[in-house]
């Protein structure tokens, strides 16, 4: 992103449209709508949105819209009102309740249709909401959802046309159950606890496990807007004492707690250890690749050095790709890849599922492998060892990590290394790794490090820190 487009992404620009509505530049993100409500995320502007994205669909007469929405506060609200912008302009509707996320994506293959919209706020604080975008088979991203901006301020419309009509789809929940029970066989004893984080899976777990005859103990499984025990945000490790203490109190045998819309996983193992999503994703591809040699897996740029190479040893074709779940599903679409990851917890089944994220369907895959193989723990112990950080974040004020990361890619250069830049920069040498990247999401940048020991590790962090000073000397690295 260039300086010019960045400052044009702090700005507030005003549109008149009826009742003076302004919407801000800086809601429209790399891989959706996201902003705080009600300062940023109205019904108002929830329902210009609704026109604008149904003026899109009625111009391309790709057929119905499906919405969804998760738990929050302010859903209900906004999907109503985005529903009544969409049937505004000449849009059918088939509103599928409150559901994860990954329901969402089953329902449009299941009924068959291409285009869908996602009312929610995610993994982020309970002030946030949003929308995540399927037009015509393609989550949006990137200039698409830029698009969608430019559209609102050129007022492009469609008007003065016969009003669409609004069907509710009930059975979804019981499809997906009745699609996963076709091909998922799970025998274990495993004790099994779920964090659901008061999120929208809180609705459906315990019905989606009976009814595999799994055994589970769920906490926070109200749909709770409030989120009143922790952020749904299992990636963040303070997130998960609350699943810790349980499965201690229990002596449990596996973890797994879900994000706010359910299309995101982490594990914990019995010794409480934390199995993150590029180890996940070793396990996923020992075990599909078996079954399917010479297959493609696309992961992201954060994921370990290992997980390339178990790929290959497994006759793989690893797939990298930039961080983001729009970046990793388009890239499998792209490849035809049997399976996808990345670092933040989104899994892609395409074998035997549909190429969506899905941190349900992830979880049962997981425990299939478990009730027909060896132990998790062992699993875990057999995958090749290296020093990671977990992701290191600094914080910057009104979108500037841009400003800083396009003078480090100019003025920075590190000998003797291997470069990839598809996503800020990750400096290789034959010791370990460090990466460093802007934050889609958040204003914030975003470091990992990986190294074959302790002091290689802390070797290529001082390498990186000394480089960044370099372009700001007041800069607050935490390291």
């Amino acid at each position: 992103m260039n300086l010019t487009k960045q400052t044009e992404a702090k700005a507030v620009l005003a549109l008149q449209v009826k009742n003076k509505l302004k919407i801000q530049s800086a809601i429209f993100r790399a891989y959706d709508i996201r902003g705080e409500y009600p300062n940023q995320i109205n019904k108002d502007i929830f329902f210009l949105l609704g026109q604008v994205i149904g003026t899109k669909v009625n111009n391309a007469n790709t057929g119905p819209i499906c919405v969804c929405m998760d738990g929050r506060l302010s859903s209900d609200e906004l999907k109503n009102n985005l529903t009544q912008g969409l049937l505004s302009t000449g849009n059918d509707v088939i509103d599928i309740g409150m559901l994860p996320t990954p329901l969402l994506y089953f329902a449009l293959h299941h009924l068959k249709i291409t285009n869908g919209l996602m009312i929610t706020g995610s993994h982020n604080p309970k002030n946030y909401n949003g929308i995540k975008i399927i037009l015509n088979n393609k989550t949006l991203f990137g200039d698409d959802i830029s698009e969608l901006y430019t559209n609102i301020k050129k007022n492009i419309i469609v008007k003065d046309i016969k009003k669409g009509v609004l069907k509710k789809e009930n059975g979804i929940l019981n499809s997906y159950i009745k699609n996963i029970k076709s091909h998922i066989k799970i025998t274990t004893n495993l004790k099994i606890i779920i964090d659901c984080g008061n999120g929208v899976t809180g609705k459906v777990i315990t019905e989606i496990f009976n009814s595999l005859n799994i055994e589970i103990e769920v906490i926070n499984e109200k749909v709770d807007g409030e989120f009143p025990n922790h952020p749904p945000d299992p990636t963040n490790i303070n997130n998960l004492s609350q699943l810790k203490n349980k499965m201690k109190e229990r002596n449990a045998d596996i973890g797994l707690a879900y994000d706010g819309d359910g299309d995101r996983i982490i594990i914990i193992d019995k010794f409480l250890n934390i199995i993150w999503p590029d180890q996940l994703l070793m396990i996923f591809s020992e075990t599909i690749l078996k079954d399917n040699p010479g297959s493609k897996v696309v992961y992201d740029i954060k994921c370990s050095k290992h997980l390339e190479n178990i790929i290959v040893k497994n006759e793989g074709t690893p797939i990298l790709s930039r961080t983001g779940h729009s970046f990793i599903k388009e890239s499998i679409i792209k490849n035809n890849a049997i399976l996808g990851g990345e670092m933040s917890g989104h899994i892609f089944f395409n074998d035997k599922w549909f190429g969506f994220d899905d941190g349900i369907y992830s979880s049962l895959r997981l425990l299939e492998i478990c009730s027909s193989s060896e132990k998790l723990e062992s699993m875990i112990n057999n995958l090749p060892k290296s020093i990671t950080t977990p992701e290191i974040n600094i914080k910057f004020e009104d979108n500037n990590h841009f400003t800083f990361m396009d003078l480090f890619v100019k003025l920075t250069k590190f000998e003797g290394a291997e470069i990839i830049n598809i996503d800020g920069i990750k400096v290789i040498y034959s010791f370990g790794w460090g990466l460093i990247r802007c934050s889609n999401t958040s204003s914030n940048l975003v470091l990992r490090f990986e190294a074959d020991n302790q002091k290689s590790l802390n070797k290529i962090k001082t390498i990186m820190k000394d480089a960044m000073l370099k372009i700001d000397k007041n800069l607050n690295i935490p390291f």
